[in-house]
């Protein structure tokens, strides 16, 4: 794509933010990303947005498993004026969603913070919570949902807004990656991890638990924030009248990564033709994006 911006980093990554990532499990990367890939992708995002069946609406998902199932739907008030949309995978069919997760900085940045010399592309994904969206999303750990094993496997979050506490900053345990341990995945708007899952139950965390080493970050378009798949983190509503907060997140994993069919994980279409202990080499649906 010719269109596409440029692919350089607008500055280095220092040795002080990877020192930060391998210590914390995540960084604050400020700054980095040259501010003509967010219009790039906010274009591209609101054509996702206003087709109907682009994204999913996971305040109605919240609505639903309240009255079916009983859970407790993690939720400033019991009314959401905004809408909580979510979906992956949007590089496979998105011209402009591909040049960001392939041909954009984020696969060098992915491969310096995890000291990588290959790096391919597991998934992307997009979050918004418009303004006066009362749902909040539930602490989870990425791995959980990865049919991934590995210690080089990371999420780059690129905020398309400024994002602070007011409109649902994303709150990180730190160094809660050095735990050894898989978390169920859960359903991103409660607690309750879904069904025929394996792993440990996710600890209870509360946002302003003061007792526990959390860090958050106010962010603004340019700035980046990585962090690797085992970090446990969540993220606050959107209290504000009128700011939006939209992200898009892009998944990446490098050597030595293996596949792991964790069960009850929502699967990909290619993951019906690996094995647990595979090795994650170039396929269509998981390409190289960096190295060789």
């Amino acid at each position: 794509m010719d269109s596409r911006p440029n692919s350089d980093l607008i500055r280095s990554i220092t040795q002080s933010e990877i020192a930060s990532f391998v210590s914390d499990g995540v960084v604050h990367l400020p700054g980095i990303l040259d501010i003509d890939w967010i219009y790039f992708l906010r274009t591209a995002l609101e054509e996702v947005i206003d087709d109907p069946n682009g994204l999913a609406d996971l305040t109605e998902l919240g609505r639903n498993l309240t009255a079916n199932e009983g859970f407790n739907v993690l939720s400033d008030s019991d009314v959401s004026s905004g809408r909580f949309l979510s979906g992956v995978d949007h590089w496979k069919d998105n011209e402009s969603f591909a040049a960001f997760a392939k041909f954009s900085p984020l696969p060098l940045v992915a491969a310096e913070l995890m000291n990588s010399k290959s790096v391919y592309l597991y998934e992307d994904s997009i979050l918004v919570k418009e303004p006066g969206t009362s749902e909040k999303t539930a602490f989870h750990q990425d791995l959980g949902y990865f049919h991934l094993e590995g210690e080089k496997i990371c999420t780059v979050w690129a905020p398309l807004d400024e994002v602070d506490s007011e409109t649902g900053s994303v709150v990180y345990l730190r160094s809660s990656h050095k735990s050894n341990k898989v978390f169920k995945p859960n359903w991103f708007v409660a607690n309750e991890s879904l069904p025929n899952t394996e792993g440990n139950e996710i600890p209870k965390i509360e946002m302003d638990n003061k007792e526990m080493d959390l860090i958050r970050f106010d962010t603004r378009p340019g700035d980046l924030i990585v962090h690797h798949a085992a970090t446990i983190h969540g993220a606050g509503a959107n209290h504000s009248i009128s700011r939006r907060r939209r992200a898009v997140s892009v998944r990446y994993c490098g050597d030595g990564v293996t596949y792991k069919i964790r069960p009850g994980a929502p699967l990909k279409a290619h993951h019906e033709n690996v094995r647990t202990g595979d090795p994650v080499v170039s396929h269509p649906d998981c390409p190289l994006v960096w190295g060789n």
